[in-house]
């Protein structure tokens, strides 16, 4: 689960900011997907996409933990793109953007070829906040060997855009066009007009609007699902510790006696419910050095 989908808006405040809306739009047009691998990443030149894919249109369950892309295409030279729209911060992006890149790179080298023929990977995270705290509006990594500063040709690109700075000067118009479409819907461009065409049209789809809401509501479902089983798991910790000090409390008294190890586990198992391992577990804890 993505952590803007923690709060989906109502379908009719949701934009094309929203992860799912983002998704349908870009997966649905591949020309909309193949314009914006162009305005983000222009040095690569890319002409052409291939399978442009939405896993919203593919899940299984959101209680499976698995990589689910936003948006995956490929290009004709075999490039491999995930496209993500993160509207909220939870502070664990570095992470999440190595999980995403791993699965991408699994599927980048084929059974039987050498590894420069592995595909370049590209995760691109279209962010809602300003992960690297600088107000530039776009970030990339690299792999660089640490005592030389020697850059390394791995292949994995990562780039983080920011929604909110306010240095789009650094950035091309188009780029910095979309970014403030983005910010404040506000339309400037003729790409900018498109995506609001299509944002406009998509809300006019009473399907799509019926799958938003189940969606929504599977979200809700799983929130609550996820509270309860944390209650839960709380309540079997807290249980769990007043089990340990119950038996610890019996042991140490036993030990006082001089009841040897043996005595002593026969005795708390005759006269509790408790079991072997358990209070084994907590005696060699308390007593084994």
């Amino acid at each position: 689960m993505n952590d803007q989908e923690k709060d989906l808006p109502n379908w009719e405040q949701a934009t094309f900011k929203n992860s799912v809306i983002f998704a349908w739009i870009v997966s649905e047009h591949p020309e909309v997907c193949l314009e914006l691998l162009q305005l983000i990443l222009p040095e690569l030149a890319v002409t052409e996409i291939f399978e442009v894919i939405s896993e919203y249109t593919q899940k299984a369950s959101l209680k499976n933990h698995g990589v689910r892309f936003d948006v995956y295409t490929e290009d004709d030279r075999g490039r491999m793109f995930d496209l993500e729209m993160q509207v909220v911060d939870q502070h664990d992006l570095s992470k999440r953007i190595s999980y995403y890149q791993s699965n991408l790179v699994r599927r980048a080298l084929a059974s039987g070829c050498a590894y420069n023929e592995k595909a370049d990977t590209y995760v691109i995270f279209i962010c809602d906040f300003d992960y690297g705290r600088s107000g530039l509006p776009l970030y990339s990594t690299k792999m660089i060997l640490h005592e030389n500063r020697k850059v390394l040709d791995t292949g994995v690109h990562n780039i983080i855009l920011n929604i909110k700075s306010n240095k789009l000067s650094l950035v091309s118009k188009r780029l910095a066009a979309f970014l403030n479409y983005l910010a404040s819907s506000k339309v400037i461009d003729d790409f900018t007009r498109k995506l609001d065409e299509l944002v406009t049209e998509l809300k006019t789809d009473t399907r799509k609007k019926d799958h938003y809401m189940e969606y929504k509501q599977e979200i809700a479902s799983l929130k609550a699902y996820i509270r309860e089983e944390t209650r839960k798991e709380t309540r079997e910790a807290t249980q769990k510790e007043e089990r340990e000090k119950t038996i610890s409390v019996m042991i140490k008294k036993m030990v006082a006696k001089g009841y040897d190890r043996q005595k002593t586990l026969a005795t708390i198992l005759e006269f509790t419910n408790y079991s072997a391992p358990e209070v084994s577990e907590i005696y060699d804890k308390l007593l084994v050095k």
